[in-house]
């Protein structure tokens, strides 16, 4: 009797327990009828998730420091296509050769990049809050960046290649790049892309993407082709650099910040530490200078 009793006991509890769910799959598609476009985008989503989603659907703030048309279309195109909706880019032409506050030498043309990234950051750092919302980072880059295309990271990193999936739109490239900004947050200061770094830290303590695919290192870094920066590091970097005093013997925004690095002992992050392209430049990360698309016209004479 005992075990007939416990039989009935689970058939009515497996009918009452399909009732319930039942109950609950039409309640469900009773309001996706009423609301279906938001139901239709969280599907999507589950299926298709991009780092578009990830900040919540605010872009982050991007310079284009750029000197010609073609140069800001160019580097437009290429951090558009390979992280579509995750920038709102702003054109930031470089400062006239003519400016008053370049003293006339043989530097004309990297003063004029210096003084480019120093209004930069003042405009950053003026920033209202309402204009950067929920993202308290900014973007700038140079008119020469490139980011390594998915036929190099299949050839030369096949294991980021292959979980990855990478192809243009890439969605995990921007997860990771945030993962960087909030490993940098108290810096203030991310480097996507650098050349001639010398890091600070040994491979006990490398700091891993969650994937333990990418690398995040503390360093040295020459370049400043690819780099994010908080409102609040942008409003106090040119008087940091300027308190070491370096504009006196150092050229270049470059060697300013490299110098700065060096004598305060303020290692940035890179992100991407383990990608190196293109071979044997030095150049470390996902951002890199695309010297033979756009020859340099920063040269250190003119």
């Amino acid at each position: 009797m005992e075990d007939n009793d416990k039989n009935q006991f689970r058939r009515w509890f497996t009918r009452i327990s399909l009732i319930l769910i039942l109950t609950l799959i039409v309640f469900v598609m009773n309001q996706c009828g009423k609301q279906s476009n938001s139901c239709r985008f969280l599907i999507v989503n589950n299926r298709n998730s991009s780092h578009s989603q990830s900040y919540r659907g605010q872009r982050y703030l991007a310079y284009i420091i750029t000197s010609t048309s073609p140069r800001f279309n160019a580097t437009y195109t290429e951090l558009t296509t390979a992280l579509p909706k995750f920038f709102k880019i702003i054109r930031k032409p470089s400062v006239s050769h003519t400016d008053s506050r370049i003293v006339p030498n043989d530097y004309v043309r990297v003063s004029s990049l210096l003084l480019t990234h120093i209004d930069t950051w003042h405009e950053i750092g003026s920033k209202s809050d309402h204009e950067l919302g929920e993202n308290d980072w900014v973007f700038v880059f140079e008119d020469d960046v490139g980011i390594v295309p998915p036929a190099i990271m299949n050839s030369f990193y096949r294991k980021i290649y292959t979980v990855w999936k990478y192809a243009k739109p890439n969605p995990i490239l921007g997860k990771t790049i945030e993962e960087g900004l909030k490993l940098a947050k108290n810096d203030g200061i991310l480097y996507l892309g650098t050349c001639g770094p010398v890091f600070m830290d040994n491979d006990t303590n490398i700091q891993n993407s969650r994937n333990r695919l990418i690398q995040f290192r503390r360093g040295v870094y020459f370049c400043t082709h690819a780099i994010a920066y908080t409102k609040w590091r942008a409003r106090r970097f040119w008087s940091a650099l300027a308190t070491y005093r370096l504009f006196h013997r150092e050229v270049g925004s470059g060697t300013i910040a490299r110098e700065w690095q060096r004598l305060s002992k303020a290692y940035p992050f890179s992100a991407a530490a383990n990608i190196h392209w293109p071979p044997n430049t030095g150049h470390y990360g996902f951002f890199y200078q695309t010297r033979g698309n756009h020859p340099s016209i920063i040269q250190e004479k003119t």
